[in-house]
């Protein structure tokens, strides 16, 4: 499993992700922007850290590369909360998805 493979940082980042998008993007939208239902994206958060991310079609994959998707090129995030959900800048946000898609071989974008 590629997300076992950051640092820890690096995972607390994708859960807080995971946490943000749940937050943000509205139950009647998250099929379509996530391919994860509202319960689906729930289970995989309660999961954590044990996600299997090996399969691009798997939910664990889902939740994650399209969460980290969304907190870096979908919803936008109040300045001031920002900081309710990171200590990072966007900038470590966008690092931390491109080293999780190095480390799945795969591409950007949403599944």
């Amino acid at each position: 499993m590629s997300i076992k493979n950051l640092s820890a940082k690096e995972q607390e980042i994708v859960l807080r992700c995971m946490k943000a998008t749940a937050s943000y993007v509205d139950d009647s939208e998250k099929h379509t922007r996530l391919g994860l239902g509202a319960c689906e994206l729930q289970q995989e958060i309660s999961r954590w850290p044990n996600i299997d991310d090996r399969n691009e079609t798997s939910n664990g994959f889902l939740a994650i590369n399209n969460s980290l998707n969304e907190v870096c090129h979908g919803f936008r995030i109040p300045p001031e909360e920002w900081t309710s959900w990171f200590d990072t800048p966007k900038s470590e946000i966008e690092s931390t998805y491109q080293s999780w898609l190095a480390l799945t071989g795969t591409s950007g974008g949403i599944r």
